[in-house]
């Protein structure tokens, strides 16, 4: 298995030792580089991890913020991963860091959103996970159209469009994924734990999180709160 479980009471100290893992992380890279490549994910679950973020001391002025996947909305739109990264990361100490979107304008065509999208990427050193209800990591839905795609293309930038949640995707690849020094995976609540249980047994196109779990590229600690 190609992760290692980190597993706490509660969700504040599993967010403090995620915050103090990542930063930790920065400072390593750092050390052997001039700037670091962080990618975040969006949704509800990782506001309390980049609020607490925001305020430890970094060197924030040294890193170059992106986003694992983003939702294919106007930027001000509430559903943004965009907007999210702004109004609970970038201010306090780590107003400092700099950030790019996948795109400005989401009324490109489909095509044209992929192609520049790919062109801006620069691959994370350092990428933070999380984990829906079903199983998918990033933009990586089991009964999107794309999804095979997804897991064996070497392009770092992909279309998802999932069948069960809202929204066409942009989304890091499985491939991007796996290029990445160090992955995170944040998890909450004993329902997804039963879930990523289910995916930790082996490789298994029903829990994409599983081909993250069981790479043989990249090494995932696994940040647990009941």
């Amino acid at each position: 298995m190609a992760f290692k479980m980190h597993e706490f009471s509660d969700l504040e100290s599993c967010n403090k030792a995620l915050v103090e893992a990542v930063t930790l992380s920065i400072e390593q890279i750092l050390s052997a580089k001039q700037n670091v490549n962080l990618a975040f994910s969006g949704g509800k679950s990782p506001v309390l991890f980049l609020e607490m973020l925001s305020k430890k001391d970094c060197a924030w002025d040294k890193c170059n913020v992106s986003l694992v996947d983003e939702r294919i909305v106007d930027l001000n739109h509430e559903d943004s991963n965009a907007r999210l990264i702004k109004m609970h990361f970038l201010k306090n100490l780590a107003q400092k860091a700099h950030f790019s979107p996948f795109f400005e304008d989401c009324k490109l065509s489909l095509e044209d959103l992929v192609e520049n999208a790919n062109k801006i990427y620069n691959q994370p050193d350092i990428a933070i996970l999380g984990m829906g209800g079903d199983g998918h990591t990033a933009s990586l839905f089991p009964e999107a159209d794309e999804f095979d795609f997804a897991l064996t293309t070497q392009k770092s930038i992909v279309l998802t469009t999932p069948k069960n949640a809202p929204y066409k995707r942009l989304s890091m690849s499985l491939s991007a994924l796996e290029k990445c020094n160090k992955l995170f995976l944040s998890i909450a609540t004993k329902e997804k734990q039963l879930v990523f249980n289910e995916a930790a047994k082996g490789l298994n196109p029903k829990f994409p999180i599983s081909y993250i779990l069981h790479s043989e590229k990249v090494m995932c600690d696994v940040y647990f709160s009941k």
